[in-house]
């Protein structure tokens, strides 16, 4: 599919639409009773979204997601064959909320975030707990070693500016969302602007603070917890799967633009094959 080109149409049945075509990354929804999906009108060629049921026959979802992190967030392939959408729940994708891209980072920031703080978690108990020792540590008991202690504080820092920095992208958005329903077009387009910059300045951020404490954890225990059994590798690969979304260095590259020359950044964008050699 080339970028730009929509390939899932709805096609209108009667009073209902129909809904064929096929997204591979489909984050969340093998779990959802609904999803909504971005198609193409078949009539118009207008863009929409259309809320659809999962509990149908015209739906096929796999589980074939196949990344090193993420691996339960049901994020494998859907399939549309005719699926049945009512009416009500196409809706065209202008009237779309102008800060949903900003949103949608919000909600990865804090999955970030969160991940940053089960390995702080995980990285304090195990270090509690462990009884082996190097004759060339700093105290009898791990737990008392003055060099793991400063590890494990270092990330819990990192935790803690991942959170505080996931939180002060969150006002902005909540200032965006109030600003829809204010009837100011250009103090709502003004808010949508900055929710949108500060959310891709806290994920430059938060994406180096997380990815560097789920690495730095090891450097706190040693050789006998990187046992698969033990799995303290998910937080890396968990966090750096997130960190793929909505490419970091595009992000950075949004917010120096802004920054210097007051350029607005896109609040919707789309990937797809480019243009044949």
């Amino acid at each position: 599919m080339e970028i730009g080109q929509v390939i899932t149409k709805v096609t209108p049945d009667g009073e209902k639409w129909r809904l064929n075509g096929e997204k591979f990354y489909s984050t969340g929804s093998i779990f959802s009773d609904w999803i909504d999906v971005y198609a193409q009108r078949s009539d118009t060629g207008g863009d929409v979204i259309a809320a659809v049921r999962t509990r149908q026959s015209g739906i096929q979802q796999s589980d074939d997601w196949d990344g090193f992190g993420q691996r339960t967030t049901g994020s494998g392939t859907s399939r549309f064959t005719d699926a049945e959408v009512e009416a009500e729940n196409l809706i065209d994708f202008a009237t779309r909320f102008k800060y949903q891209t900003a949103f949608y980072q919000l909600v990865l920031l804090a999955t970030l975030a969160g991940i940053g703080r089960a390995a702080l978690r995980d990285v304090a108990h195990e270090v509690r707990v462990r009884k082996r020792i190097y004759s060339h540590g700093n105290a009898q008991q791990v737990s008392a070693d003055a060099q793991v202690q400063q590890v494990v504080g270092e990330i819990a820092a990192l935790v803690y500016a991942a959170e505080a920095a996931t939180v002060r992208a969150a006002a902005p958005a909540q200032r965006a969302y109030l600003a829809r329903f204010a009837g100011d077009e250009l103090k709502e387009r003004e808010a949508n602007v900055a929710a949108e910059i500060e959310s891709a300045t806290a994920q430059v951020a938060v994406t180096e603070l997380i990815q560097r404490a789920t690495s730095e954890l090891f450097n706190a225990l040693g050789a006998s917890d990187i046992r698969q059994g033990k799995a303290l590798d998910r937080h890396w690969r968990n966090a750096r799967t997130v960190s793929s979304h909505n490419p970091v260095i595009y992000k950075a590259r949004i917010v120096g633009d802004w920054k210097i020359n007051g350029n607005e950044p896109p609040f919707v964008w789309q990937i797809g094959n480019g243009p044949q050699r």
